[in-house]
């Protein structure tokens, strides 16, 4: 499980990071999207992701969905909820 979510948890706060509302409404369409952007969040390990999504067994995007909810929980302390990123654009 920890595999599984690693990589993709990185992905997903580098999401949360460049939207309007954060984590607040982001899509597993989203991640998805982004996955495939290669210039975005660089560092993050495509290869790990797929393969954590693999070892995991769910589909694609019923997994994105269980990370976003996992770190949707703790938004507040991650500083990505739509409220952390407005005061982001007013520095």
């Amino acid at each position: 499980m920890l595999y599984g979510c690693d990589e993709l948890s990185g992905l997903v706060y580098a999401c949360c990071l460049v939207r309007p509302n954060g984590i607040d409404d982001l899509k597993p369409k989203s991640v998805a999207k982004k996955m495939k952007d290669k210039a975005f969040a660089r560092g993050v390990h495509r290869d790990a992701v797929q393969r954590g999504i693999d070892l995991i067994g769910l589909p694609r995007a019923e997994h994105i969905q269980y990370v976003i909810d996992g770190l949707r929980t703790v938004g507040d302390v991650l500083e990505v909820r739509g409220v952390d990123q407005a005061a982001r654009r007013r520095s």
